[in-house]
Order: structure tokens, then C-alpha cells, then sequence
């Protein structure tokens, strides 16, 4: 809640209490004193009744005095009305003009936000090592997997020169099937550019180097135009696992013995 808002609520009802309770003293004090001079004037007619002039000047003050009873209060209540609005009027645009120079625009479950955020701010951050050993658990994951599906470092360790082609193939078509399955689980991926390869393409000014990347006679500034050489890859969702603290992230495939 904004301190200029809550300070101008309790201000106006401060001001309406002690102006309500000043109009009251005043009206009670007027109206008593209006009934003691009715009472002498009333007095006074009555003591000089045979003379025609005060009876006549007694009789329209008694008439001024039924109308200042009548009129006086609701008067005096709306006057003070008026200058207690005034009053909080120019306290709240006083207040706020002080409480924006001193910088005071919340009350304190604001500040209890602020303390919080302070608070985030001043965590301590995540060691760089920690976050270095995740991101290679993270990867040396992704070559067990590709390693248990589709035996891809075994095929890497192996010298093909002993084999023939044909046999490469079968054993590479098997390899490219299981490995395929095993991205699949973890990364959805999609092209980064929409043209075909061979396909024209126009770079616009705004291009991210780290998705496009410019090869040729690159000259003068963009848009260029070109032919797209490879569409690029961009992953399209991600969701890798999460991994036991108490394994040992370094073994990529375990060791495997038959007991006879």
C-alpha cells in the first residue's frame, strides 16, 4: 500500500474528528448564547411593553435570533466541512511531494518485499566449480546413454580397416537407429532457418551470429543474400534427467564380467 495513501486516510479522519468537535463546542456555545439573549430580550419587552418602538425593534431581533438558530448550524458545519477538505488537501500534496524527495513510497510489507528481494540478492551465489562438474555429468550423460543404446564409442574405438565397407554400413545403419532413439528421448530439435539447403535466403540486419553463421564474400553491412549451405540446428525441447548425486559422473559405461 502507497504511505501517502495510508497517511492521508488517517490524517482526514484526524481532521474530521477534531473539526466535528470544535463545530459541536461552537454550536453548543452559540446556540446558549442565543438562549440567554431570547431570554433577556423576551424580558425586556415585557418590562417595556407600553413603549411601541422597542416593542416593534425587540420583536425583529427575536425574529434575526429564530433564524441564526435555524441556519447557524448546518452553516458553520458545512464551513468547517469545507476547510477541514482544504486542510487535508494540502497536507496530502505536501506529504507526498516530502515522502517523494525522501524516497518513503511503501509501508512495511513493502519493505518486507524489499528485505526479501534484498535478501535474494545477497544469497550466495552457486560455485562455479559445482556448476562445472553439473554441465559435465550433464554431457558425460547424454555419451553413456548414446554409449548403452547404440554402442557409439565402441563403434569410435574400433579400426575399421579391418572391415569392409559393406560390413561398416550394416553395422553403421544399426548404430544411426539406436543412437537416433536415444536423442529423441532427451532433444527435440528443429532447423533454424525455414529454406530448403540450396535454397535463397536474405539475412536480415538484426541476424544473431550465433544462429547464422556467414561464410563467402561477406562484405559492406546487412541484409546480404545468399544460398543456404546447412539449415542449422536449434533445439526445440529439452529434458534432461536428473542425476544421483552418488554416482560417479566419470563412468561413461560400466564394465561388464560374466561370472562362471
Amino acid at each position: 500500500m502507497n504511505i501517502v495513501k495510508e497517511c492521508s486516510r488517517r490524517a482526514l479522519f484526524w481532521i474530521i474528528f477534531v473539526l466535528g468537535l470544535l463545530c459541536i463546542l461552537i454550536n453548543l456555545g452559540f446556540l446558549y448564547l442565543l438562549q440567554e439573549t431570547s431570554i433577556r430580550v423576551v424580558n425586556l419587552s415585557q418590562s417595556y411593553a407600553r413603549v411601541s418602538e422597542l416593542k416593534e425593534f425587540v420583536h425583529q431581533i427575536a425574529m434575526i435570533m429564530d433564524v441564526l438558530r435555524l441556519w447557524f448550524v448546518p452553516i458553520s458545519a458545512a464551513v468547517f466541512m469545507i476547510f477541514g477538505l482544504l486542510l487535508w488537501f494540502f497536507m496530502r500534496l505536501s506529504f507526498g511531494r516530502m515522502a517523494r524527495k525522501e524516497g518513503l513510497d511503501t509501508l512495511a510489507p513493502a519493505r518486507g518485499k524489499s528485505r526479501k528481494k534484498k535478501t535474494q540478492k545477497t544469497a550466495p551465489a552457486e560455485d562455479p566449480k559445482i556448476r562445472q562438474e553439473n554441465d559435465q555429468r550433464l554431457f558425460l550423460h547424454i555419451i553413456s546413454a548414446l554409449q548403452r543404446e547404440g554402442r557409439l564409442l565402441d563403434f569410435f574405438a574400433e579400426d575399421l580397416e579391418e572391415y569392409e565397407d559393406e560390413q561398416v554400413g550394416a553395422a553403421v545403419r544399426n548404430i544411426h537407429e539406436n543412437c537416433k532413439k536415444t536423442l529423441d528421448k532427451y532433444i527435440v530439435t528443429e532447423a533454424v532457418v525455414g529454406e530448403a539447403e540450396e535454397e535463397g535466403i536474405t539475412v536480415p540486419p538484426d541476424f544473431d551470429p550465433a544462429a547464422i553463421k556467414l561464410t563467402g564474400n561477406v562484405m559492406g553491412d546487412p541484409p546480404f543474400t545468399g544460398l543456404v549451405r546447412h539449415r542449422g540446428w536449434r533445439a526445440k525441447r529439452l529434458d534432461l534427467p536428473t542425476l544421483s548425486p552418488t554416482r560417479d559422473a566419470k563412468i561413461i559405461a560400466p564394465a561388464e564380467v560374466e561370472i562362471s
